[in-house]
């Protein structure tokens, strides 16, 4: 197979073509295209609120509490 020095010339030339003119551009371009990967990340990662995870916290203790009590409350029967 022969090298094709025109063929790669023109490659090269579409490729330059799709890319931003300047380096401000390029750091935009590559910005946007990592905060659209991270969010896609985070989307599928299975995360609460802070909120959410505080309330189930909670829960969770007063969840223990009645356990002990329940727990005295046995031993005092037995």
């Amino acid at each position: 197979m022969k090298f094709d020095a025109n063929a790669m010339e023109e490659a090269i030339s579409k490729f330059r073509a799709l890319l931003p003119n300047d380096v401000e551009e390029l750091c935009n371009f590559g910005e946007d295209k990592m905060k659209l990967a991270l969010q896609s990340m985070l989307q599928d990662l299975d995360v609460v609120t802070r909120e959410e995870f505080d309330s189930q916290k909670q829960v969770l203790l007063r969840t223990r509490e009645r356990l002990e009590q329940l727990e005295q409350r046995l031993e005092q029967l037995k």
